[in-house]
């Protein structure tokens, strides 16, 4: 007899599981901050700035730590350190030289490279405190 009553009413599993048949949308409900066609642009402008900028920056990087591996190495492996000016001077250049030339003439994507090469000269400057750079005086 009971059964009959509890078969009419909804168990707590299908309360809590069950699809809303309604669903109730506010009328002042907030519209989207960029329309989507908008959005669309920015997403695509996003892409394109992630796929050649960044590439050509973290190129930039990589051959001047390359270059810079290559020039270093010697002069830091031997017990005795003869002067480090000229690969001081030939990073320098190659950093600022060849990357500020490559900003200011050369342009396009060659202007994210020019950036990444000084970057990294930067960068390894200041995490090696001058060790990679030349910049300090040998011990």
């Amino acid at each position: 007899m009971s059964k009959a009553q509890e078969s009419d009413l909804p168990s707590l599993e299908d309360e809590i599981f069950a699809v809303a048949h309604n669903v109730e949308v506010e009328q002042g409900a907030a519209q989207p901050l960029l329309p989507a066609d908008k959005a669309q642009v920015l997403v695509e402008r996003a892409r394109a700035f992630l796929g050649r900028d960044v590439k050509a920056l973290a190129a930039g990087i990589g051959l001047f730590v390359f270059v810079d591996a290559v020039m270093m190495w010697a002069p830091l492996m031997m017990s005795r350190r003869p002067s480090l000016m000229p690969q001081f001077v030939t990073l320098l250049l190659l950093a600022f030289g060849l990357g500020g030339l490559l900003i200011w003439k050369v342009g396009g994507r060659w202007r994210m490279f020019g950036v990444g090469m000084m970057l990294a000269w930067g960068f390894l400057t200041l995490v090696s405190v001058g060790f990679l750079t030349g910049v300090t005086a040998p011990l």
